[in-house]
């Protein structure tokens, strides 16, 4: 099967060399890519509604004789307008804008009878659908209809076409290691088959279970690739023992250590005594403390002789932990040094030639920590931070610049444990909950007026504080609620508060700059959508506006929550549903104002969304899944975890599925 999933997508007819390039660069490059790009939604095309039956809103599949069709208005407002009747003398009118050419189409000929699906409306007492889908009434074959999503331009259409072509070149001999492991389940190639042609409705039985044997596909594949990276984690390194440097930072501290902390503290020192590679997770909570943690073990691989590497997502959080950490180990007489691509070339020079010389014992950094140039004398441990940011390949690069290099991982994204030990399945995992001393919970409320808010924003600014207003939408739409449209409106009303946008698409650069306008105080209020959920530390920002708050899962909620009040001063969340948000969502939000848990939001998102986004993460964006969606197939991630077949997959399965796995196999 993965023979026929590795062919070029020229081998399906109609897709050239050009075609082909545009659509990898959406990511669809090989045949496989392109069958697993399973329908967006089903359309039942089971009935035909007479027109005299059709319901204003509720789309529908109709048939009617063309009467005529004709031009109507001009420029911007040019449509064609086709009229249709059928046998009962019911009348429906189909309207397209700048569509002249429907004029001269010869399948419109009056007489003709055509099938039409749409959303019908009246508008002056007349029925009538917007841009439907039509056909010639003889083309129309009925029953349930697959409809996919556009790829780089290119129409769900035809998408459909390429995709029926491509099944055909599945050879019918071919199979997967796991097929008689699920007995019950169709084949890898009949599921392919099934999932995109569900005869018998998406509803059916069979339909379910081939959908189910691609989740599986791909679940089995990754939980063996975790255990065979757990088995290749596990070899032999210097035994550490906690010294003295550990226990002069504990005396150091201002506050003494969570139960949490004392407990990660705990584990990290038994792994790195054991005389084993440490390979482990560290999953707290906001503002759990894990730094503490971090520099308690880069300061043991320093005093045994060893170099320590903390690598983060981006140039402001690399440079935040370098600040928190530097400030930590001031009393000791240490230093961490920064490493990012903003330094001058000189600069870099100069630190690459410490690094490898060892006069640097502790650096920070971006990815620039694993690239080729850099070279280190003796790199004992790689601390990585928000570690689902990187993926499996950088994970591991960093611990490949040294014999046996330990890993210690953090996230702040609550995750539910039994996902995160399906997640992370070649860690330990370590998780703590609770915050330090003096951290206040951030307020939270839930308010559907916005009449009074703008007078808080102001309090707000005017006290020196900053502002997050996070909008769910990159795109401008008609409730306004996009980046750009809300820093305009909101630079209108705040001209002094230096807004800025901030959002995923933007130059890495202009990110960078963004968060560090608004780290400096130059922007005093930063429009965003979800990119500032982790990893942002700027104690002056005490509110955060979260817009069509019911959007999100609890999860996510709390990971925005917790950009805020890590200050002295009180934090506050508004969490601003949408006017026609259902009332089971606000009871959800509601339930976020009275807990401050994050694991214990994440295991309620679990249950009360089910296909939510429980863990926060999303679904396939960081963790690399084709199919999986973490929150709706949890049940089958804790079903298989322990009992997952003999049967191990190809090399072929593996680059196919984790295509980023291939350096560390």
């Amino acid at each position: 099967m993965y023979r026929a999933f590795a062919r070029d997508l020229t081998a399906v007819p109609g897709i050239g060399p050009a075609l082909a390039g545009k659509l990898a660069k959406a990511g669809v490059r090989r045949l496989g890519d392109l069958l697993l790009r399973l329908p967006a939604r089903w359309v039942d095309d089971r009935v035909v509604t007479p027109i005299r039956e059709l319901r204003e809103g509720e789309p529908a599949r109709t048939e009617g004789r063309v009467l005529r069709v004709d031009a109507a208005g001009a420029g911007r407002r040019r449509q064609v307008v086709v009229r249709l009747a059928d046998g009962d003398g019911a009348e429906l009118e189909l309207r397209f804008f700048h569509s002249d050419w429907l004029l001269r189409d010869a399948r419109l000929t009056p007489g003709r009878r055509i099938s039409v699906r749409g959303k019908p409306e009246w508008w002056r007492g007349r029925c009538q659908m917007l841009h439907p889908e039509w056909m010639p009434a003889e083309q129309f074959a009925g029953g349930w209809r697959p409809v996919y999503g556009s790829v780089a331009g290119v129409s769900g259409a035809r998408i459909a076409g390429f995709i029926r072509r491509g099944l055909e070149l599945a050879p019918p001999e071919a199979s997967s290691p796991f097929d008689a492991a699920l007995p019950d389940h169709p084949s890898l190639r009949e599921a392919l088959f099934e999932a995109h042609a569900a005869a018998r409705g998406p509803e059916a039985a069979i339909h379910a279970r081939a959908c189910e044997r691609l989740l599986l596909e791909e679940l089995f594949t990754y939980l063996h690739l975790m255990r065979r990276m757990r088995a290749r984690a596990r070899i032999a390194a210097p035994a550490w023992p906690a010294g003295e440097m550990a226990a002069r930072l504990l005396e150091a501290l201002p506050w003494p250590l969570t139960p949490a902390q004392r407990q990660a503290w705990r584990d990290i020192a038994a792994d790195l005594a054991s005389g084993q590679r440490m390979h482990r997770l560290v999953q707290g909570d906001v503002g759990s403390g894990k730094t503490v943690v971090a520099a308690l073990a880069m300061l043991a691989a320093v005093e045994n002789g060893a170099q320590a590497a903390l690598m983060a997502p981006t140039s402001v959080l690399a440079a935040q932990h370098a600040e928190t950490l530097n400030s930590l180990l001031a009393p000791l007489g240490e230093q961490v040094a920064l490493l990012t691509g903003a330094l001058t070339l000189a600069a870099r020079r100069e630190m690459l030639a410490r690094l490898a010389a060892g006069e640097i014992r502790m650096v920070a950094g971006t990815h620039a920590l694993i690239s080729e140039d850099v070279r280190y004398r003796n790199l004992g441990l790689a601390v990585v931070d928000e570690q689902h940011r990187f993926g499996v390949r950088q994970r591991w690069a960093l611990t490949e610049r040294g014999p046996a290099v330990h890993l210690l991982a953090m996230t702040a994204t609550p995750i539910p444990r039994s996902l995160a030990l399906a997640l992370y399945g070649d860690m330990d995992l370590t998780v703590m909950r609770g915050m330090p001393p003096g951290r206040k919970p951030v307020e939270t409320r839930v308010i559907a007026s916005r009449g009074r808010l703008a007078e808080g924003m102001r309090r707000m600014l005017d006290a020196g504080g900053r502002i997050y207003w996070i909008v769910p939408r990159v795109d401008e739409d008609d409730d306004g609620a996009s980046v750009t449209q809300r820093a305009q409106a909101l630079a209108a009303r705040f001209p002094d508060a230096g807004v800025l946008g901030l959002h995923g698409r933007m130059k890495p650069a202009e990110k960078e700059a963004a968060l560090a306008a608004f780290a400096d105080g130059r922007c005093r209020l930063l429009v965003s959508t979800t990119v500032v959920e982790v990893g942002v530390n700027v104690p002056e920002a005490r509110l955060i506006v979260i817009e069509q708050a019911e959007r999100y899962g609890l999860a996510q909620l709390h990971q925005l929550r917790g950009r805020v009040g890590r200050g002295e001063a009180q934090g506050y969340c508004i969490l601003l549903p949408s006017r026609d948000a259902p009332a089971a969502a606000l009871e959800r939000l509601a339930r976020m104002a009275d807990c401050h848990d994050g694991l214990a939001l994440a295991e309620l998102d679990m249950k009360l969304r089910g296909a939510g986004d429980a863990t926060g993460v999303n679904q396939s964006g960081d963790v690399g899944f084709r199919l999986l969606d973490l929150a709706r197939d949890a049940h089958l991630i804790r079903d298989w975890h322990d009992r997952l077949p003999e049967a191990r997959p190809t090399e072929a399965m593996i680059r196919f599925w984790r295509p980023e796995a291939e350096r560390v196999d």
